[in-house]
């Protein structure tokens, strides 16, 4: 068997993928030719080493899922919100966007935690207060003005 032979069949000899006499010849090459020993070995080498690196790469995949899953479950929908779920579902109440895998919990924290029923309460009178601003007269003359001459 030639070497340039040898280095095409590498990774077919390793997979046991090779007929009986093709792999006896392989054999004796490797047994014989030093340089092609050596390619061999670092062929197998990088191999283990991708193998290992796939094994790391399932088990960190395996761990986020997991840290993910951990995450939801804190902050999905339960018997009760928590404070800091509950503020930053706030805007999404006021907005009437809120899921309604929500709502009923929701309702439950705020009926429940005065420190939130009060911020709820706040946020609601200051939109109930919102001040008219009154347009200057001249407004619509400047606005048409700086419009018209920027035109050009």
């Amino acid at each position: 068997m030639e070497c340039s032979q040898f280095g095409e069949l590498i990774s077919e000899y390793l997979d046991c993928g090779l007929a009986r006499p093709v792999r006896r010849g392989f054999c004796e090459h490797l047994l014989a030719c030093r340089l092609c020993h050596e390619l061999f070995n670092d062929v197998r080498e990088v191999m283990d080493g991708c193998q290992q690196l796939k094994y790391s790469q399932v088990r960190e995949i395996a761990l986020f899922a997991e840290v993910e899953q951990r995450i939801i479950d804190a902050t999905a929908p339960g018997d009760m919100l928590s404070c800091r779920t509950f503020d930053a579902l706030i805007s999404d109440y006021f907005e009437g966007i809120i899921e309604s895998s929500y709502e009923k919990v929701f309702s439950e924290h705020f009926a429940i935690c005065q420190s939130c029923r009060q911020l709820v309460e706040g946020v609601q009178s200051s939109i109930a207060e919102q001040e008219a601003i009154e347009m200057p007269e001249d407004l619509c003359d400047r606005i048409l003005a700086a419009t018209v001459g920027a035109r050009r």
